[in-house]
């Protein structure tokens, strides 16, 4: 899990030359460079880091700076990326089952865009000894970032919600939704309740009993000895 800074996967493409001003001037210029990093700050979108062909090094560019080839026209931040970053705590992962799929999403101003899935990005909370000021880890607000390469030659970021992926081995047709889906509340656990208790008949026992609070009954527990290599009963 990484703090505030990550490698990505290289990203060869071009940054845009008002990107470079302070949006003075040059936007009709294009740099090749390779984004190679993501820094993730709250209340701010994922920002990138990138190398020029004449060493520049360049931190914290916003993923609007970057097209695939010279004179792709420039879209407005917020038709590309949908939220900012939640957490300073964040992990890159590129999916086998994702890589290089098909990906589309209608904006914030209802354009279809489509292109190819790269990478994701996703937010947790720190440590218990941090601060949480965040909704990275609760159920009903959690997002990710799909990093998607469009084919009009921007970049974008986009949460599951927000996107279909095409999988031409998959027999569903993505434009038409196999059910309406609801945003999950609930957070998944087995330890959140007092009906169950374990009990060591000895103490420091290998194995271990459970006991049903609720019906006042032991039993042997059905997964066996925890931690015993090549149990059958364990799944």
């Amino acid at each position: 899990m990484a703090y505030l800074n990550a490698n990505i996967p290289i990203i060869e493409c071009y940054v845009r030359g008002n990107y470079l001003r302070d949006q003075k001037d040059s936007h009709d210029k294009y740099f090749e460079c390779v984004v190679f990093g993501v820094s993730s700050l709250p209340k701010q979108v994922p920002l990138f880091h990138y190398l020029m062909t004449d060493g520049g090094l360049w931190w914290r560019a916003p993923i609007s700076a970057f097209c695939t080839k010279p004179g792709v026209k420039e879209l407005p931040l917020n038709e590309l990326v949908m939220w900012d970053s939640f957490s300073y705590n964040f992990g890159v992962t590129t999916f086998y089952q994702l890589a290089g799929s098909k990906m589309s999403y209608i904006s914030r101003r209802k354009v279809k865009r489509e292109g190819t899935y790269l990478f994701t990005i996703d937010w947790c909370a720190g440590d218990y000894n941090d601060l949480n000021f965040g909704y990275s880890e609760k159920p009903d607000q959690h997002k990710c970032g799909h990093v998607i390469e469009l084919d009009d030659g921007n970049y974008a970021i986009q949460p599951n919600n927000r996107l279909r992926a095409f999988d031409p081995s998959l027999a569903a047709n993505p434009s038409e939704p196999l059910i309406n889906r609801l945003v999950n509340t609930k957070t998944w656990s087995v330890e959140n309740t007092s009906k169950w208790i374990t009990d060591e008949h000895e103490e420091g026992s290998y194995d271990y009993h459970y006991s049903s609070l609720e019906n006042k009954t032991d039993n042997k527990n059905s997964w066996g000895i925890i931690g015993k290599k090549n149990d059958k009963t364990m799944v």
